[in-house]
């Protein structure tokens, strides 16, 4: 593989498991989210967001490089002094990246995800702002290679403008939002407006996460639930994403910035492909209606011009990139998570990418993510 930069465009922070505890208003911190070690009579990292709520067992957040043994033995006696330090710690972080040969990190939460799904909407606000202000401080340890996304609050999104612009200050590179919002408040209302103008000339791409969306609930509600959807189930961003084209969201806001993290991109060639065959055959329909903004473009051109999708493991997608577009698609270590292959994570892209041409393998390794977050990228 040529010498250019690798750039991960989806890795991931372990908060410290008492940040909110600490760090919370007042008000709040007698409900502030924790870790519990057992449930049920069930050993695991038990996340607990909110009251009146069942805990997840987040333990494969922590499992990166980690055998079955081995995490079987880390679920009976979780802490993080079983997990990889560089979750934490920047400069631990810096020296991990180094070992598995990455240049630049684009860092999401780990223990924030399903807090989007809080309803008491001032909560949900300080619990993201707690972590805003962590991560910030994280990434300043090196802002060139650490770029993180702040978790942004939408249930005001005239707030969550000014949460964005916040969180640009303090040097976070873009944000977190939910990937599917509740039923009240869909993503084609108006009143997300001053919302994605303010994404739009802050230049902060927007993320959708896997498990950071109100759909996601339903399939969190039962083991059986949860297996059908990880095997076979469409996910929530499909639907999101067919919001923004149809809805005329992105022809609205034409510098506005989009991703799809963490669900992989070999679902995009079918997904265009059928977006664009509904639109040539009954396009008078899709244009304006029941939507007021009318569609200038086909659906597949709104996407290559403004969305993107993060992969970590996806042969077929990259066998059908060009029907996608490489230009929107995002390599992905989800380092220190289970699905990471850190530290050898050079040797999998050459396996993964052995007959994809030079110009191909830099945009989707380098290219597009410097981009869209602002790495530094030596021509």
């Amino acid at each position: 593989m040529a010498e250019y930069p690798l750039l991960d465009a989806d890795s991931h922070v372990s908060e410290p498991l008492n940040l909110w505890q600490e760090r919370l208003p007042a008000k709040y911190r007698d409900k502030a989210p924790r870790m519990l070690k057992e449930h049920e009579g069930k050993p695991g990292a038990w996340w607990l967001i909110e009251e009146g709520r069942e805990p997840h067992n987040v333990i494969l957040g922590f499992g990166a490089n980690k055998t079955l043994e081995e995490l079987q033995q880390f679920l009976k006696g979780f802490s993080y002094a079983g997990a990889h330090r560089g979750g934490w710690d920047p400069a631990q972080r810096v020296k991990d990246m180094d070992q598995d040969g990455v240049t630049g990190d684009v860092l999401y939460t780990t223990l924030g995800f399903r807090m989007f799904w809080i309803r008491d909407a001032g909560f949900q606000r300080a619990c993201f702002q707690v972590y805003n202000d962590w991560l910030a401080e994280f990434c300043s340890y090196s802002p060139r290679c650490l770029k993180g996304l702040g978790l942004i609050s939408l249930y005001d999104p005239k707030q969550a403008a000014e949460d964005l612009e916040e969180c640009a200050k303090k040097g976070l590179a873009g944000g977190l939002i939910w990937a599917s919002p509740p039923d009240e408040l869909p993503f084609y209302s108006e009143v997300y407006n001053s919302f994605w103008k303010a994404a739009q000339e802050l230049r902060m791409p927007l993320s959708l996460h896997e498990f950071a969306g109100f759909e996601r609930i339903y399939w969190e509600s039962t083991a059986e639930k949860r297996t059908v959807a990880n095997a076979v189930a469409s996910h929530e961003v499909e639907t999101t994403f067919a919001t923004f084209i149809l809805s005329g969201i992105l022809e609205r806001f034409p510098r506005l910035r989009i991703i799809s993290a963490e669900l992989n991109c070999g679902w995009l060639a079918y997904f265009l492909h059928r977006m664009d065959r509904a639109f040539d055959s009954r396009g008078v329909r899709l244009q304006g209606s029941p939507f007021p903004t009318k569609l200038t473009m086909r659906p597949s051109e709104y996407f290559r011009r403004q969305l993107y999708a993060t992969f970590i493991d996806d042969p077929y997608g990259l066998a059908h990139r060009h029907e996608i577009g490489v230009d929107n698609l995002l390599w992905s270590s989800d380092f220190p998570h289970s699905a990471t292959f850190w530290p050898h994570s050079r040797e999998k892209i050459a396996k993964d990418f052995h007959g994809i041409g030079e110009e191909d393998k830099r945009k989707i390794l380098c290219e597009n993510v410097a981009k869209l977050y602002g790495f530094e990228v030596d021509s």
